[in-house]
């Protein structure tokens, strides 16, 4: 039984890692990067910084719980591998998936994942006729919006 256990495993990851290797984005020429002005601009319109799930604990047994290493690979899948094929149409600063990463180490799972769907659905043209205009990025434009929002 255990045998069939590390095999679902195995192939699991291999799957995985072939759907994110699908995904990747298609090779730019040179001439084209140097040339080409709008590349830079979708680049900055949609720059985050990648990283895997942190954790606040010092104990072992806490920072590698399966449940959380899984819960963050997840999200450092999305962000490095899906999150760069979709158009950037955010309303807010932050970025919805790093905003997200910053809820779940702030407030923990369930909270954070709770308070993520309320920023998801928060993320579109027809909720920003509700922005008060203060929390207009006056450079980019867009809302910044912390996350004490949600204490």
């Amino acid at each position: 039984m255990q045998n069939f256990a590390t095999k679902y495993v195995i192939v699991i990851i291999l799957i995985a890692g072939a759907i994110s290797f699908s995904v990747a984005s298609p090779p730019v020429s040179d001439f084209s990067m140097l040339f080409d002005k709008e590349i830079d601009e979708k680049k900055h319109l949609h720059s985050h910084d990648v990283k895997f799930m942190r954790t606040r604990s010092d104990n072992f047994f806490i920072r590698n719980n399966p449940v959380s290493l899984l819960f963050g690979g997840l999200m450092y899948t999305y962000q490095r591998f899906i999150s760069p094929q979709l158009p950037s149409e955010c309303l807010y600063v932050h970025n919805c998936s790093n905003f997200s990463r910053d809820l779940i180490y702030r407030y923990g799972l369930v909270k954070g994942i709770f308070t993520t769907s309320d920023r998801l659905m928060r993320c579109n043209r027809i909720s920003a006729l509700d922005v008060h205009p203060l929390m207009i990025d006056e450079n980019s434009g867009k809302v910044r919006e912390e996350t004490d929002v949600y204490k």
